[in-house]
């Protein structure tokens, strides 16, 4: 399961940390919560640290001009129960109505990395954060499962 980590604006993170990384083949029209409905791009990605990976489902949202990151509740695995989260990564993008599409930055060269990640919107610097206003109140199970991903993730990107 993914949940939303509305803490995480932008991804900071350099391109040699990112093993894989897939794109929307096209945008897609969705509503997420305090935004106005509008066209969409998804990507997949996974972040490795020494131990651990961490993958990210991410969006970017064309007319705000912002970026809504999901983390699997379990938080950064061991690389060898990875690929299963990937996995959900990849059908929680493709049930939004998303077409992924592999773009081969792990065989990228180093440099060709640092251009192509660097120009990714997922990945841009956000200066004019709005507040986002939701109505909808969590359920306890669900909070404590996005409380123990950013803790997770913290530690993860910490250890960077």
């Amino acid at each position: 399961m993914f949940i939303q980590h509305k803490e995480l604006k932008s991804l900071q993170v350099p391109a040699e940390k990112i093993t894989h990384l897939h794109a929307a083949t096209s945008r897609v029209q969705l509503a997420f919560a305090g935004y106005q409905p509008q066209l969409c791009q998804a990507y997949l990605l996974q972040i490795s640290g020494e131990s651990k990976v961490l993958t990210l489902v991410a969006f970017y949202l064309s007319d705000s001009d912002r970026s809504i990151f999901f983390v699997p509740s379990v938080g950064e695995l061991p690389l060898a129960e990875a690929d299963t989260v990937y996995e959900e990564g990849y059908s929680f993008a493709e049930s939004m109505g998303f077409v992924l599409s592999e773009t081969d930055f792990h065989i990228f060269p180093l440099q060709k990395k640092k251009e192509y990640w660097a120009a990714l919107p997922i990945c841009q610097l956000d200066n004019n954060v709005r507040p986002v206003s939701s109505t909808v109140s969590a359920d306890k199970d669900v909070e404590m499962l996005r409380l123990r991903s950013r803790k997770s993730l913290g530690r993860f990107l910490a250890s960077m």
